[in-house]
């Protein structure tokens, strides 16, 4: 308690992002001995391949883990298979972001911007922005760049986190969507570290004009974590709309829990 009254949240959250942890005790065998496990495994590797059982459960697992994530064969006969990006959430009272096509109310592409202010006390808060492409039914490219202050004794501190993610939409009914995406998230001021990142999200349209919205995106600099989580509740007004909610930020050591509220527009 007492660093963070001196430092900040920001400042010690940074500082704990640029050190690596050291795991364990190493030695010069290390690097033989993990040669000599990799060789052994490649081996079991390549003779169960030729074991019928064992190619019957990796058939099994591959397909399995292709429908968990993608699709199984029976969701082609669902009106959910072919659901098309909506103008906008809310045009019609039955449908969100997708709509079972009517070939009149859907967009090939579509661009949501979001912006939302974040605050935990008057002395730490700053600004979320994001841009989310949605194209080929499915898929979306999702852009952001959060920006926190934090006033320590008269001294300013800044934190600046980027992130880019590939998303796919794997549920896509009218009412309720989710989605997971992969790309990468790098923390920028002095600390300079970009990191593999991983993401899920939720929108459930309750009733019209009100949504609620899940998202978490988190990566690992130096072995500690970085994370962001958005709890919304949005009401939608044509093409825009209006959140209020919860945001919690992880930043290595550093947690903070902040009040969020934005707006929101789709083209």
């Amino acid at each position: 308690m007492h660093s963070f009254a001196q430092d900040g949240k920001l400042k010690e959250g940074k500082e704990s992002l640029k050190t690596k942890k050291i795991k364990g005790n190493s030695n010069n065998r290390t690097s033989e001995s993990s040669n000599n496990r990799i060789n052994r495994r490649n081996g079991r590797f390549n003779s169960n391949i030729e074991n019928p059982f064992v190619s019957l459960f990796w058939s099994i697992t591959v397909h399995t883990f292709y429908g968990v994530f993608i699709e199984f064969p029976f969701e082609r006969n669902h009106k959910m298979y072919n659901a098309e990006i909506s103008n906008y959430s809310y045009k019609e009272s039955n449908y969100g972001n997708f709509i079972y096509s009517d070939f009149t109310n859907y967009n090939r592409t579509r661009f949501d911007f979001s912006n939302t202010f974040v605050i935990e006390n008057k002395s730490l808060y700053g600004n979320n922005f994001g841009v989310n492409f949605r194209f080929l039914k499915r898929f979306a490219l999702d852009v952001t760049y959060l920006h926190l202050v934090e006033n320590v004794n008269d001294r300013y501190d800044y934190f600046a986190l980027y992130s880019g993610f590939l998303k796919y939409y794997r549920i896509r009914t009218q009412r309720f969507d989710a989605w997971f995406g992969l790309g990468a998230m790098h923390v920028g001021n002095d600390v300079k570290r970009t990191g593999f990142g991983k993401g899920l999200g939720v929108q459930w349209f309750i009733k019209k004009p009100v949504s609620l919205s899940f998202s978490h995106k988190w990566t690992n600099i130096n072995q500690q974590g970085v994370h962001k989580t958005k709890l919304l509740v949005n009401y939608h007004n044509r093409n825009y709309q209006i959140s209020s909610g919860y945001e919690h930020f992880r930043i290595g050591i550093a947690k903070i829990n902040a009040f969020s509220v934005g707006v929101g527009a789709s083209f």
